[in-house]
């Protein structure tokens, strides 16, 4: 599936979603475009997709050749090139080869109301667009928590949204994650930091036997986040198209 992720505001979970969630759980499959000039925060994790691919404002148009060479492409779209971005998908076409457009946004009134201003442009050219509600807390109601989204949304010609989301947890472990330059997928996979933990402890070796736990710990609440956010998430999306 080829999906672009776009909100007209930084800071809304943009590069996390397209990375941990729609890319990750086939990330071997998967090319991210990032067409970022200040920060290339995907470039750090070229290692671990088919690709990274950098773009900025001078060779936007190349995602035409992209999208049609590949078919598991997500479009990681910086605050500072939002504009050209948009200009250049509306100028070529290249709406036509995109099967989904995600919205994100934090429970902020700035990031609601642009996630709206962005639909309705967006919306203009293509129909198949979801939201990504990030910094969702679990315990608080949707509607509580992104007011100004769902006051508002009758107003840019949304009627209701039915399923047409999805929620992404409020969790330190993407923070962690992104300060490792990990997936959270990997922080989640089966290795025994416990058993390598008690034997640095049997050593004597006590600085080590913290750090392996502390490993430990993450490894189990990435592995929740996994299953109860990420996955269920991607799945959804991946069925979207």
């Amino acid at each position: 599936m080829r999906t672009l992720v776009f909100n007209s505001k930084g800071g809304c979970g943009k590069s996390l979603i397209a990375r941990e969630v729609i890319a990750a759980p086939k990330a071997k499959e998967m090319i991210i475009v990032e067409i970022d000039t200040l920060n290339t925060t995907q470039l750090s994790y070229k290692k671990d997709f088919k690709d990274v691919i950098e773009l900025s404002k001078q060779n936007i148009n190349d995602l035409l050749s992209i999208l049609n060479e590949h078919d598991e492409v997500v479009i990681d779209v910086g605050a500072d090139n939002l504009t050209a971005t948009l200009t250049v998908l509306v100028d070529y076409q290249i709406f036509e080869d995109i099967d989904l457009v995600v919205i994100p946004m934090t429970p902020g009134r700035t990031d609601c109301e642009n996630a709206l201003q962005s639909y309705s442009v967006i919306s203009q050219y293509i129909k198949n667009i979801m939201f990504a509600f990030s910094r969702y807390k679990e315990n608080e109601n949707i509607e509580d928590q992104y007011q100004v989204f769902f006051k508002n949304m009758k107003e840019r010609g949304l009627e209701n949204i039915g399923g047409k989301y999805i929620t992404i947890n409020d969790s330190e472990i993407f923070i962690d994650a992104q300060n490792a330059k990990e997936l959270v997928i990997n922080m989640a996979e089966n290795i025994d930091y416990k058993g390598q933990a008690l034997k640095a402890k049997n050593d004597g070796n006590i600085d080590q036997f913290h750090l392996l736990m502390k490993k430990e710990l993450n490894k189990r609440a990435a592995k929740i986040l996994v299953d109860k956010c990420i996955l269920p998430a991607h799945k959804k999306l991946m069925a979207a198209s």
